[in-house]
Formats: structure tokens, C-alpha cells, sequence
């Protein structure tokens, strides 16, 4: 088969795979891909992050050793990163989704192992502060209101959502945890407009399917009544729904699909044309382009429950006016893709790799193929599921009810 190499991407021109080079760029070095590397006194030097829209965090894990951190890096004009600074977690860890208030002020951060949700103040440049933490089992993925009032967190291992009210300080104050219907309560996501949640569930231990469930939100943004319930592949995971808020996928580790569904005007789900469809082996990330366009999903590779099997794959999928999924030509090949994250203007895709360490930053072509920019060291040990985190363009957020 004849492949076309360039720099460190080789195209398979017979099966149309992108294989990207995963291989760590310490700090000192990172830059765009094939890059000589710097005076190492200079390269070495955190640089100043600019503030919304220009400020990635990656919060690594450190599931299985280290210290967790999250680390924070600008986005340059090519969009590679450069690596800023960092705020420590400890040596327990489990740091993996964040969410952050539509004013830029306050971010959150769920730390799964110790049963905390961090919250941090957002300095100058997209610095944080940390400001303290509040108790809730096993916080792993989160989703907040869109006007910044409540975030939403699934307990993992259990049946509950855990809403939080958002004070004008970043404070939380729990309001009442919801039965989310089915056991082992995984994925989160509100649509835009803030009348819906959706959460999905399952563990990598189960053998059958299992559901997705949505229920309306109140004007004080605790959880109303259920107003949908369908079914999903096996241990559904990453749940993402489009800027429009009219479609709602999700990713299922186990039975590899992904299942998509039309979200009606009172909240109801509607499987889209052809789904599932497959999505690789072991996906649990996802992430959905500005524009709406396209769905990327992380397949993190794992073979026989083993985490370091390195087969991961990169997926991307045009969306079609009636939500059906289209795989684009170009799989990515990383050793363990699971974080997935874009830039706010949608040109470039960054991806973090769990058994590498490392975060690829991707330049994403008008047809919506990924060529490789940069591969920089995430700074920290596995960096796990939501574990890349694009700070949002600031805007006010409304205080009105919804």
C-alpha cells in the first residue's frame, strides 16, 4: 500500500487512515510537530495566557499514580499550545470534567476519586484561583445552565444527577439529587436553550444495553419531571448535543455505536436516521464543532479491558440536516484518544491521549479532516475522560428565569 508521508503524519493512501505520531513533547520543546526545539532556557518559560477563547485546560488524572493537576495553556495563532501554568490537586486522583460560568469568573472541576467538586476563581488570562470544594459521590461528568446559575453533576456509581445553585462568589449550594432512572449514571448535557438535561449510563461491566434519560429543567434550575427515556448501546459515555440544541448523541464503550436522537419541543427523543452507527473501539469521548457540522469521538482503544493496548482512533462524523451521522474518510490513530475540545472559532481540535500523556492539537480542514499541528505534553499524568477544556468567549449571563 502506498503511503505519503509528511513531517510526522503518514496517510495511508490505500485506506485513507491518518496515523498520527503520538509521541510526548516535554515542555521545553513544545511547539507545532517537526519543529526543532529552542533554547531550552527559553522554551522553558511559562508564557501569558490570553482569556476566553484562547486558554485550554487539561486536567490530568492521575488514575493510576502522580499528582493530579490542571494545566493550563495558550492557544497561538496556529493554534498549538504553550503551556502556562499549573494548579495541583494532590495525590489522589480522578480530576477530569469542567465547566465554567458564561462571565468567565468561576470554573468547576470534578475530582472523581475524592468525591469533590473543586471550585476556582478565573484571574487575569485565564489564571486560577482555587476557592474550595463541596462533597458529592463519585462527581465524574458535569454540564452547566447556560446562564451560569446551576451545573450539573452525575455521580458515578449510582443513580443520581446532583444539581448545584451558583452563587455570586462561585459557591455551591446543593439542591436536590434526581433518580436518573437507570444504574450508573455517566454522561451529562443541557441544551442551549436550558428547558433539558440528558444523562447517560452504564458501566464497562455491563452486558446489555442501557438508557438515556432527560428531564425538564425549573426556573431555579433544579430537575423537573422525566420527559424521555430510550435506549443506548452498553456503558454509555460522553453525551454532547449540537449548538442548535435539536440533536443529542451519545457514546457507548462497550457495544462501540454511537446513538443519536432528534430532541422534540417537549423534550422527547426520536432516533435519528441509521443509528447507531459504529464508533470504533472502546469510544468514550465526543465533541461537536461549532458550527454544528461535525461529531469527532475518541475511541480510547482498549483491548480486553486492558488500558494500555494502544489502538486507539480518532472518528469524525458529518451531521446531515436530519441528525444521521456520515463517517468522514480519515480515522486518526492515537495510542489512547479519549479528551476532545475545539477552539471557539472551530479551526483547530485539540485531543488528549490517556496512556501518553500528551494533548495532539489538529488543524480541522473546511471539509472537516484533522492534519496534525502540534503534539505537546499534557504535564501531568492520564489525562482521562472531559480532561480537555476550551475556555469559552465571554458573555453576560442572563439572570432571568428560563
Amino acid at each position: 500500500m502506498r503511503r505519503l508521508v509528511r513531517g510526522r503524519v503518514a496517510i495511508d493512501a490505500a485506506v485513507g487512515l491518518l496515523t498520527v505520531a503520538a509521541v510526548a513533547v516535554p515542555l521545553s520543546a513544545a511547539g507545532p510537530a517537526g519543529a526543532a526545539a529552542g533554547p531550552s532556557r527559553a522554551a522553558a518559560r511559562w508564557s501569558a495566557a490570553s482569556p476566553g477563547g484562547r486558554t485550554v485546560y487539561v486536567t490530568n488524572s492521575a488514575n493510576v499514580g502522580g499528582i493530579a493537576n490542571v494545566t493550563r495553556f495558550s492557544i497561538g495563532g496556529t493554534g498549538a499550545l504553550t503551556p502556562v501554568d499549573a494548579v495541583t490537586l494532590g495525590d489522589r486522583g480522578g480530576a477530569r470534567s469542567m465547566v465554567f460560568t458564561p462571565d468567565l469568573r468561576f470554573a468547576f472541576l470534578a475530582n472523581t476519586l475524592v468525591n469533590r467538586v473543586v471550585r476556582f476563581r478565573i484571574g487575569s488570562g485565564g489564571a486560577l484561583e482555587r476557592l474550595g470544594e463541596v462533597e458529592t459521590p463519585g462527581p465524574f461528568a458535569m454540564a452547566i445552565a447556560p446562564d451560569g446559575k446551576t451545573i450539573y453533576v452525575s455521580n458515578s456509581g449510582t443513580r443520581l444527577l446532583s444539581p448545584f445553585t451558583v452563587g455570586t462568589r462561585g459557591e455551591l449550594t446543593p439542591l436536590r439529587p434526581v433518580d436518573t432512572g437507570a444504574e450508573a449514571a455517566k454522561g451529562v448535557a443541557v441544551t442551549p436553550g436550558g428547558r433539558f438535561v440528558y444523562v447517560s449510563h452504564g458501566s464497562t461491566r455491563d452486558t446489555t444495553p442501557t438508557v438515556m434519560t432527560g428531564f425538564a429543567l425549573r426556573a431555579d434550575g433544579s430537575v423537573g419531571r422525566e420527559v424521555a427515556r430510550k435506549e443506548i448501546g452498553i456503558s454509555g459515555a460522553e453525551t454532547v448535543i449540537t449548538p442548535d440544541g435539536r440533536f443529542v448523541y451519545v457514546v457507548n464503550q462497550i457495544s462501540n455505536d454511537v446513538h443519536g436522537f432528534r430532541i422534540g419541543s417537549g423534550g422527547a427523543l426520536t432516533p435519528v436516521p441509521r443509528s447507531p452507527v459504529g464508533g470504533g473501539d472502546f469510544p468514550e469521548g465526543a465533541g461537536i464543532s461549532p458550527d454544528g457540522r461535525g461529531l469527532y469521538v475518541a475511541a480510547v482503544g482498549v483491548e480486553g479491558n486492558d488500558p494500555d493496548a494502544r489502538a486507539g482512533q480518532v472518528l469524525g462524523f458529518t451531521i446531515g440536516d436530519d441528525g444521521s451521522l456520515t463517517e468522514k474518510p480519515r480515522r486518526v490513530t492515537m495510542a489512547s484518544p479519549i479528551g476532545v475540545g475545539f477552539s471557539v472559532d472551530g479551526r483547530h481540535m485539540y485531543v488528549s491521549d490517556y496512556t501518553e500523556s500528551i494533548v495532539n492539537a489538529f488543524a480541522v480542514a473546511p471539509d472537516g479532516t484533522l492534519d496534525l499541528v502540534q503534539t505537546a505534553a499534557s504535564n501531568g499524568p492520564r489525562p482521562a475522560f472531559h480532561s480537555i477544556n476550551v475556555l469559552p468567549s465571554r458573555r453576560t449571563a442572563s439572570r432571568a428565569p428560563r
